[in-house]
């Protein structure tokens, strides 16, 4: 069986709002002071979904594949080898 490389990637749009928001508005500060965190953390977890949805069409072994996450100022990028 040969191994396959899937790419896919989404662009990162600033953030800098948010502290600008918050900044003027300190009182609709939540808990969490970590924005840039939470945003990576939700493209990725958009990034894994589509990676899915991918292997469902194929119907790729999934649980022998290595995956990696790979950023840069523009994007973020899931890869994954099966």
């Amino acid at each position: 069986m040969s191994s396959q490389t899937i790419k896919i990637s989404i662009k990162k749009n600033n953030q800098q709002y948010l502290s600008k928001i918050i900044k003027k508005f300190p009182k609709i500060n939540s808990g969490r002071k970590n924005y840039k965190g939470q945003y990576i953390r939700v493209l990725k977890n958009l990034l894994l979904t589509q990676a899915y949805k991918i292997i469902l069409k194929k119907k790729i072994e999934f649980l022998h594949s290595k995956i990696s996450f790979k950023e840069n100022n523009k994007y973020i990028t899931i890869k994954f080898t099966v």
